[in-house]
């Protein structure tokens, strides 16, 4: 799922993530790609799949995202997009 997101994007988190709830609004800040450290040099943890560290204005923390776990806050939704959601959910 690529969803050509780039940094300064909007995206809308579709997981709860630590201490930031699922359907909060994160602004996307650096790409992640796998193998990418997610911990410290003392604690190395390596992307599993490609994401996107995510800001959010009342968190001073910068959390990682999976991809798939954002949806993206721009773009065009036609109807028949919305529609098609809407029967999603």
């Amino acid at each position: 799922m690529n969803h050509n997101f780039k940094p300064g994007d909007l995206a809308l988190t579709l997981i709860s993530l630590s201490i930031l709830p699922a359907g909060s609004v994160v602004e996307l800040y650096k790409a992640i790609n796998p193998g990418d450290n997610l911990g410290s040099a003392r604690n190395p943890i390596p992307a599993v799949r490609r994401g996107w560290w995510c800001a959010h204005s009342e968190i001073g923390d910068r959390l990682p995202f999976a991809e798939t776990s954002l949806m993206p806050l721009h773009g065009d939704f036609s109807p028949e997009q919305q529609k098609a959601r809407e029967v999603e959910a």
